[in-house]
């Protein structure tokens, strides 16, 4: 990194200490492992909505019907496609020898690929598909800058908000003094306002960061 840069904090720690900060427990709520889970599904949420666009490569093997995708991968967009005339498939490795009436299909299954039929054939094909945001084996959220985070504590912090909603309606109390009753409910309705207004927050700052993709692309 060089002199004067900034580094991003980007681990599962980094972003629980800044969502901590954004949404103090109340009463335990959330817990440690609620705000862990927060992040988590904001940035499933965040991949859903604005997940990258990335490419890769299958390196088919006669053979072997079934590969493994990419762990970021959430969705299959372009798939290098091999179309059999004649008895033959004519790719960039040659021309592949098949049956008169050779057709390709494929499943996706918990981010493995299988072929149907069994490919007879080796040779890499590419393709394109659209990522998620996830953590490595460091806990480090792989691909995220600052706007990224930014958007992603957004969500994280609406779910936060969401759950202190909860738990504070179902604790509400009521205090009697003498003839007055008070019902003590106005921290759940506080709660529940401040989720609107990340959620909508969120939502903005989403739309926002799919169209400045787009007017660059």
């Amino acid at each position: 990194m060089g002199e004067g840069e900034k580094e991003t904090m980007s681990t599962l720690d980094d972003l629980v200490a800044l969502l901590q900060q954004e949404v103090p427990a109340v009463d335990s709520v959330p817990s440690e492992a609620q705000y862990e889970q927060a992040i988590k599904d904001a940035a499933m949420d965040f991949s859903r909505r604005c997940g990258l666009m990335k490419f890769g490569e299958l390196s088919i093997v006669s053979g072997t019907a079934t590969y493994a995708l990419p762990n970021d991968f959430q969705k299959l967009v372009t798939l290098e496609s091999l179309v059999g005339v004649d008895g033959v498939i004519i790719s960039n490795s040659g021309i592949i020898p098949v049956s008169a009436n050779w057709e390709e299909t494929f499943v996706i299954v918990n981010k493995q690929i299988t072929f149907k039929p069994t490919p007879t054939y080796s040779l890499t094909r590419d393709f394109k598909y659209k990522s998620a945001w996830i953590f490595d084996g460091s806990e480090e959220l792989l691909d995220a800058g600052d706007e990224e985070i930014r958007i992603i504590l957004l969500k994280a912090a609406a779910i936060c908000f969401e759950k202190q909603s909860n738990a504070s309606a179902g604790a509400m109390t009521r205090y009697s003094f003498g003839a007055v009753s008070v019902e003590m409910g106005s921290a759940s309705a506080s709660q529940a306002s401040d989720q609107s207004t990340k959620e909508k927050q969120y939502e903005a700052a989403c739309e926002q960061y799919n169209g400045a993709r787009l007017a660059i692309s």
